[in-house]
C-alpha cells in the first residue's frame, strides 16, 4: 500500500484489512478475491471474520506524503479503505477508527477520500473533536458505492448529511441505470435538489 495504480488517486492507504459484505456491489468483491488467497489475510473476511490491522510502517506513510506535498505545494489524493470500510459497525474498529482520525488531523496537506457502503453509520461512528470536525470541511471528501438504483435512493441522503471538503459517488461496479438528475429519496425531493455530489466515478464490474 503506498502509490496507487487507481488513476484518481495518488496513494492507497488500508488502516487494517478486512470487511463484509453490504449488497449486490459486493458479491464479486476483489478485495477478498485478491487478498483472501492469501493465508495472512484469508480469515480477515465476513462478519466473522478477524479485521486486521496493517503495519506500523504502512501507518507511517502518510505523515512522509504530507511532508512531500508540503515541498512541493500539491495536494495528492489518498483513497483510505479500499481493502476494508472504515464505517463498518464493529467493537474492534472503535480505537483504530480513533487513530486513523488523528492521522488524517496531522495531514493537512492531503486530500483523503473515505469511500463506503455505510454513510449512515457517520455520525455514531466518526465523533468529531474540534480538530477532526476541522478536517472533515477543509481535506476530507466522503463518499459512497452506489451499484443501482436502490443503493443510490438509499446511501446518498445520508452522505449528504456528512459534513465535508466533498462528496462523490462510486457508481461501480455499475450494476444497473442510475438516475442521478431527477431521483427522489421520499417521494418529494430529488437529489438534484438537494446538491452537494462533487463527483461522480463510473465502472464496470
Amino acid at each position: 500500500m503506498g502509490t496507487s495504480k487507481i488513476e484518481y488517486v495518488k496513494y492507497t492507504f488500508n488502516p487494517w484489512i478486512g470487511c463484509t459484505k453490504a449488497s449486490s456491489g459486493c458479491a464479486n468483491c476483489y478485495a477478498k478475491r485478491d487478498f483472501g488467497r492469501k493465508p495472512q489475510w484469508a480469515d480477515c473476511w465476513g462478519p466473522g471474520g478477524e479485521r486486521k490491522r496493517t503495519s506500523e510502517a504502512n501507518w507511517r506513510k502518510p505523515f512522509m506524503w504530507d511532508r512531500q506535498a508540503a515541498a512541493a505545494g500539491v495536494r495528492p489524493r489518498v483513497l483510505c479503505g479500499s481493502l476494508c470500510d472504515v464505517f463498518e459497525d464493529r467493537e474492534d474498529l472503535v480505537s483504530w477508527r480513533v487513530d486513523l482520525q488523528a492521522l488524517i488531523n496531522s495531514t493537512p496537506n492531503l486530500d483523503w477520500m473515505l469511500l463506503t457502503k455505510r454513510p449512515e453509520n457517520f455520525s455514531a461512528l466518526w465523533p468529531c473533536n474540534e480538530a477532526s470536525a476541522e478536517s472533515l470541511i477543509t481535506h476530507v471528501w466522503v463518499g459512497t458505492s452506489v451499484e443501482n438504483q436502490a443503493a443510490a435512493d438509499a446511501r446518498i441522503p445520508a452522505l449528504l448529511r456528512i459534513p465535508a471538503a466533498k462528496h462523490f459517488l462510486s457508481v461501480e461496479p455499475m450494476l444497473g441505470s442510475v438516475d442521478l438528475l431527477f431521483a427522489s429519496f421520499d417521494g418529494s425531493e430529488s437529489f438534484q435538489s438537494m446538491g452537494g455530489i462533487d463527483w461522480v466515478i463510473c465502472g464496470g464490474e
